[in-house]
């Protein structure tokens, strides 16, 4: 991937998509269950099951939590085994799962009694009354657990991302900037040298992530059955 698509990032845009690269890495060549019921088993992380039905609830609360800044609508995201965006579901979930569990380990993470009640409050607020919610029929216990293992999940990847940043050198970046010569022309090494450590430190950070979740992948026996 080029350079120039770091310059100019901002933080959460570097932050989503090194969640998004942790995602792909949760993709396995198994094939997809031909079953199309809410109940439907779609994943496992150790001993714990995860159906089609809990996909599509956490779905919502994301959803709901943290829409994308493009999304205008004030429907809900629906989803299911039919849906082409499924899959993708399946894995934030399998995903959110195991760095909840790897939270709990460490009692990094939690999130506040305060902080769980408002966004709680905000999904009942939202989803009350939609069709496609009543149709998934969530409970209040299902709706606190799944709110909170979010939260804590993403928690801990922020802590998680923080503690692996490493320090680029200007050494290193002078290295770089001496082997890609053809992609800055005449600009001088001053004038690109801190956007050179950006992305150098982006780079070097999405390494560490993919190494470290596959260790968790490992850990914590993650299977994806779509």
């Amino acid at each position: 991937m080029g350079l120039r698509f770091f310059f100019g990032q901002s933080p959460a845009l570097r932050y989503n998509k090194s969640m998004r690269i942790l995602m792909l890495s949760l993709f396995f060549a198994v094939p997809a269950l031909a079953a199309n019921v809410v109940s439907e088993t779609v994943g496992q992380v150790g001993d714990y099951v995860i159906t089609s039905r809990e996909v599509q609830i956490t779905t919502v609360i994301d959803h709901i939590l943290f829409p994308p800044k493009d999304k205008k609508s004030t429907s809900l995201m629906e989803t299911g085994p039919e849906s082409k965006e499924f899959r993708n579901h399946v894995t934030a979930v399998l995903l959110e799962a195991v760095v909840a569990m790897e939270a709990a380990t460490f009692n990094v993470g939690t999130a506040s009694a305060a902080e769980l009640d408002e966004a709680i409050a905000k999904v009942e607020r939202t989803a009350s009354g939609k069709t496609y919610w009543n149709q998934l029929q969530p409970t209040p216990a299902e709706v606190k657990r799944f709110t909170d293992r979010k939260l804590v999940a993403k928690s801990f990847m922020k802590f998680k991302t923080g503690s692996m940043a490493g320090i680029v050198s200007n050494v290193d970046a002078y290295e770089y900037y001496q082997k890609n010569r053809s992609k800055f022309g005449s600009t001088p090494f001053a004038e690109i040298r801190d956007s050179i450590k950006t992305f150098l430190g982006q780079q070097q950070l999405e390494e560490r992530l993919r190494a470290w979740f596959e260790l968790m992948k490992r850990k914590y026996k993650v299977r994806n059955f779509i």
